[in-house]
């Protein structure tokens, strides 16, 4: 992660917003595989990483998606199978605006 967001990857920026470390990161657990569920052939991608930085509406809508870095094919099919993804809605307030745009590894 990249910057001075908050990172579902849990770097510990959380204090000030109120959500628990647990709860974003069963958040950001929630949302890797609603999109790993629409991957095509997850397992070809073994090893590679992709960063996404999400923007999520409050009700989980994916907003905007774009790559951030990582392996070029695996970024491609991740954006694809996050369209297609049912994002659940976030938990609280607080964990919202830690994931209104976050970057998700």
């Amino acid at each position: 992660a990249k910057g001075n967001n908050a990172s579902p990857a849990g770097s510990g920026n959380t204090k000030n917003n109120g959500a628990s470390g647990a709860d974003i990161n069963n958040y950001a657990g929630q949302i890797k595989s609603a999109i790993e569920s629409k991957f095509y052939d997850a397992s070809s991608y073994a090893g590679k990483t992709c960063t996404l930085r999400i923007k999520l509406a409050p009700d989980g809508m994916l907003l905007d998606i774009k790559p951030e870095g990582g392996d070029p094919a695996l970024c491609q099919a991740a954006l694809a199978a996050a369209k297609l993804a049912k994002i659940p809605k976030p938990p609280s307030q607080a964990v919202y605006e830690v994931f209104k745009n976050a970057p998700l590894d």
